[in-house]
């Protein structure tokens, strides 16, 4: 059997590579041949222009000209690397497919995980399974990330996301915000369902994952121009020298770390097994430290709709801080990961039951 994904699946991102690869090893388990669909983003309620950030032509020379200038060589060097390891990744791992609409022979097309409901950018169709020549479209743990009902009603899209909702068979979400806008816009079922790095058990990969430094240390997960204000510096600094460890940046470049890894979606995974303590402000940033057990610290910024409810959700909001000034606070009570494994295990069930439900009782 054969199944389409539509999701965000070139983003520099490892969150999002992560989410895409769990995706398509769980479908593989219920017997799918899965695999991203590409297609062309829409941009029209960004500037003009933007486009070029994101299609590799004369035309976005412009862009990363100024982005080189602007940013200095290490961090250009660093992302123009990252963008390398992400491709072989999707290469090697066989994680992209067809170009959506020409798509042939899909038993199953699914929308998602990450936040393809948002229209922050603009209007997409197919993220709606609108144009995918299938039957059976499913969206699993679909966000709407920052979109709110005020930007729907504000950029005249409430029918068009009506008819998207329409479009899908089956409904799944992964976030309260997310849930409360399509559920006001169908009579269908909504489930709330977990993210596929939480969905995946990732088994097979970490028996071939070993510690990769003998140091101890901690991880800053943050996109490279967040976290690097002096009292974010400050208190990570602080921490670390405190407990004796090296401050590694892994995925994203700071500066002001001891050393930037630039690694490979799944040697994140071993990166944050092995590390004291986890430093954050992204979702994935969260979910992968979840995940591997480990102590972490996690600020809300601008991804509240879904940051605070992953938090309330596996029971570690005391886990989030308006300042990571607050880190000492935080850190002083260690993670009851006993509690927060049986809560991932009970969302996991509940998300692999519908999943498997969504797909005709695939097992």
């Amino acid at each position: 059997m054969k199944a389409g994904i539509i999701t965000h699946y070139d983003v520099h991102n490892h969150g999002a590579q992560l989410q895409l690869y769990a995706l398509c090893k769980q479908l593989g388990r219920f017997g799918y041949e899965a695999r991203a669909l590409t297609y062309k983003k829409n941009y029209d309620f960004l500037e003009l222009g933007i486009e070029n950030k994101y299609s590799i032509s004369f035309r976005s020379i412009p862009y990363y000209m100024r982005y080189l200038f602007q940013k200095g060589i290490g961090r250009t060097l660093y992302n123009y690397n990252k963008r390398k390891i992400l491709n072989r990744f999707r290469q090697e791992n066989n994680l992209e497919g067809e170009y959506y609409s020409k798509a042939k022979e899909l038993d199953a097309t699914i929308i998602g995980s990450d936040e393809i409901f948002s229209i922050e950018p603009g209007l997409n169709p197919c993220f709606w399974g609108m144009g995918v020549p299938c039957d059976r479209v499913i969206s699993y743990a679909a966000s709407c990330g920052p979109t709110t009902e005020k930007f729907i009603q504000d950029h005249y899209a409430n029918e068009f996301i009506t008819g998207g909702i329409q479009r899908i068979a089956v409904l799944s979400v992964r976030d309260q915000n997310t849930y409360n806008i399509v559920k006001a816009r169908t009579d269908k079922n909504v489930t709330l369902v977990c993210d596929p790095v939480l969905l995946y058990d990732f088994a097979e990969e970490r028996k071939l994952k070993k510690r990769p430094t003998d140091k101890k240390y901690c991880i800053v997960y943050s996109y490279d121009n967040n976290m690097n204000d002096k009292e974010t510096i400050d208190a990570i600094c602080t921490y670390a020298k405190e407990h004796d460890l090296d401050v590694y940046s892994v995925g994203y470049y700071h500066k002001w770390c001891d050393k930037n890894i630039n690694l490979s979606p799944l040697e994140l995974l071993s990166w944050f097994e092995n590390a004291e303590c986890v430093f954050t402000d992204t979702f994935h940033g969260t979910v992968v430290s979840l995940v591997s057990n480990t102590e972490f610290v996690t600020k809300i910024s601008g991804n509240g709709n879904k940051l605070a409810f992953l938090l309330e959700q596996y029971g570690v909001i005391d886990r989030c801080v308006a300042t990571f000034g607050d880190i000492p606070k935080i850190t002083s009570e260690k993670i009851n990961y006993e509690t927060v494994n049986c809560r991932i295990k009970e969302i996991r069930d509940v998300s692999i039951e519908f999943l498997s439900s969504a797909l005709g009782g695939a097992v």
